[in-house]
């Protein structure tokens, strides 16, 4: 019986401890960071993955979502300037 039980407990344990994103395949919850550049004009370029959920299953559209922004531009001067080495993590959660 103390044998059973120890069995039990370890199993139950074990069930319990794992993720439920690793639990839940369905699961399609994740996040991408990436860092970029903003041009003079305020677009999105020289965009690259930092780091990503789901062995880059969402890294994709979120680049194709960051072309599409537009920043107001960083000025100096007066004048329009370049900004380098910007970094923005964009959420996924999509629902069943």
């Amino acid at each position: 019986m103390k044998y059973l039980l120890t069995a039990l407990f370890t199993l139950v344990f074990i069930c319990g401890c794992t993720s439920t994103q690793q639990a839940d395949p369905q699961n399609k919850n994740g996040y991408v960071q990436m860092q970029f550049d903003i041009n003079e004009q305020g677009r999105p370029e020289n965009i690259r993955i930092i780091e990503s959920s789901h062995n880059g299953l969402f890294d994709q559209e979120a680049i194709r979502s960051l072309t599409k922004w537009k920043y107001n531009p960083k000025t100096e001067n007066g004048t329009p300037v370049r900004q380098t080495n910007q970094k923005v993590q964009l959420e996924f959660d999509i629902e069943n």
